[in-house]
């Protein structure tokens, strides 16, 4: 809770803030953040019929993002956050979810409506709307079509709000061969405006020496490690045997005792068996 409200002082330019709720049995709850001194702004909320809640602003109006309209288009957001609060039990991925639409993680955030329209975009999301005048094309992984990029974000947007789900998380391929995450997330206020909150983030994929030091228990080599970091790029057997100067046989010759010992039979199964596995 305290992330999201961090995130609300820095969108507002508040010093600090205290967001109370009252549930309809009268039970209070109360969370504050930063100094909370001086001028205030009270902020009232509407996040359901069962819970009223409040936010006090405190020196709102003196920091460089400060402006009138913020707390307009901040309020659905936060309203929708404080719902989903007290709604549902996943209270954190909330947070999450406001703190990344004010900006305070590291992620491309968009905040997309199903007609394509981009009512909110953070630092990270502009780079990547400016990259996408760049090289468009796109596509999610298991589909070999190509599309505009923010077509295809669109495509998924409405398919997430037509199935009634709250999130989606997918891979894409774009910019060439950039593998990146999107993931899609239906918040409860802005539900009948068709919006949704859209995260990229680039997929980093472990080298070689992490995954000597991942996977030191299950005596991985220092050239099983190269082979199967390849792997992981999604290079051929063809392509890793010229990438390493090797014979194709000893590609599959590596691949072979790699797997064992990893306990897995294919490629397809190498993610997920990473990602059981501890960090370097």
């Amino acid at each position: 809770m305290r992330t999201l409200l961090r995130g609300l002082c820095r969108a507002t330019g508040a010093s600090g803030s205290v967001l109370t709720l009252r549930s309809a049995g009268g039970v209070n709850a109360t969370y504050s953040h930063g100094v909370c001194e001086g001028a205030r702004l009270v902020l009232q909320l509407q996040p359901g019929d069962s819970l009223q809640a409040w936010c006090e602003l405190f020196g709102a109006g003196t920091g460089p993002a400060a402006s009138p309209s913020v707390l307009e288009a901040v309020r659905p957001l936060f309203e929708s956050a404080v719902y989903a609060l007290s709604e549902r039990s996943e209270a954190a991925l909330q947070s999450e979810v406001l703190s990344q639409i004010l900006g305070v993680t590291t992620d491309a955030n968009l905040l997309m409506c199903s007609s394509g329209e981009i009512l909110w975009a953070n630092e990270q999301g502009e780079e990547v709307l400016a990259r996408h005048t760049q090289r468009p094309q796109a596509h999610l992984d298991g589909d070999t079509q190509a599309a505009a990029l923010l077509d295809l974000v669109v495509e998924q947007i409405r398919t997430l709000i037509d199935s009634g789900e709250r999130s989606r998380r997918r891979m894409l391929t774009a910019w060439g061969d950039e593998r990146w995450t999107i993931e899609l997330m239906a918040l409860p206020g802005l539900r009948q405006r068709e919006c949704c909150l859209v995260s990229l983030s680039p997929v980093r994929l472990p080298r070689a020496e992490d995954l000597h030091q991942r996977l030191s228990r299950q005596h991985i080599s220092r050239r099983e490690s190269e082979v199967l970091a390849l792997v992981l790029e999604g290079r051929k057997t063809s392509q890793i045997a010229s990438i390493l100067g090797i014979s194709e046989y000893t590609v599959k010759d590596h691949l072979k005792h790699a797997y064992a010992k990893l306990g897995i039979t294919s490629r397809s199964q190498l993610p997920s068996c990473l990602a059981l596995a501890p960090p370097p």
